[in-house]
């Protein structure tokens, strides 16, 4: 999976996240950028919609640049760019 179908199918799921809606909503802690993706910290949120935080792990551990790192640095790499509730105990 490349990044650009990877944002595409972030962006088609937000609608349907309960935390995307409820934040966008509300207080505004997560702002959205002009392509609209939703960002907490400078990081991407990824919603709960099928396997998206998969691919994420996915493109981060496999990707050719990453070189399979172990555990913490995947999840540096994952953290670094993109944030979702259960990130830790999924990495």
């Amino acid at each position: 999976m490349n990044l650009d179908t990877l944002y595409q199918d972030i962006f088609l799921a937000l609608p349907s996240d309960p935390i995307a809606t409820k934040y966008t909503s509300a207080d505004g802690q997560l702002s959205m950028d002009p392509n609209s993706l939703l960002f907490l910290n400078n990081r991407i949120y990824v919603p709960f919609a099928g396997s998206l935080c998969i691919h994420v792990l996915q493109y981060n551990h496999d990707h050719i640049l990453a070189r399979h790192f172990g555990q913490n640095k995947t999840l540096e790499l994952v953290h670094h760019g993109y944030f979702w509730p259960s990130l830790h105990a999924d990495v």
